[in-house]
């Protein structure tokens, strides 16, 4: 984790975690090829009972591939650890099911919405990858 991460790790581990727990958690899984536990800070929106999660430019990032088939996942929201089921929804193969909770996301974090600012790249949810974790 990097130094950033780990402070904000902290953060949300200490007393003073409702500083950034109502935008910020800790995700915490098991990647699929290494079996290495890691732990890392994401924003999230609430979609009625799932947690979603955008990544942001996803080319330069690989944990959201440790979803592109179901798994598990744990999820630290005011201090306390939720056990979820985590899949990745990628706009381009899945528009239908990434519309409704991009729409949800963006209703949360409207600035968010200039990230798809690029129309060359298709709509919004082409252009969308998120992660929705369920409750098990």
């Amino acid at each position: 984790m990097s130094f950033g991460n780990s402070i904000v790790a902290g953060l949300l581990n200490s007393p003073f975690h409702r500083l950034m727990s109502g935008t910020t958690d800790l995700i915490r899984y098991t990647g699929r090829r290494s079996g290495t536990q890691f732990t890392t800070p994401t924003q999230y929106a609430w979609a009625g009972d799932d947690l979603i999660i955008l990544v942001a430019r996803p080319e330069s990032k690989n944990w959201w591939k440790n979803f592109k088939t179901e798994g598990d996942i744990e999820v630290l929201i005011k201090r306390e650890w939720l056990t979820m089921t985590a899949h990745t929804v990628i706009g381009k193969e899945d528009p239908e099911t990434i519309q409704p909770m991009l729409d949800a996301y963006l209703e949360r974090y409207p600035k968010t919405a200039r990230l798809f600012a690029d129309e060359t790249k298709g709509s919004p949810a082409d252009q969308a990858v998120l992660v929705r974790c369920r409750p098990r």
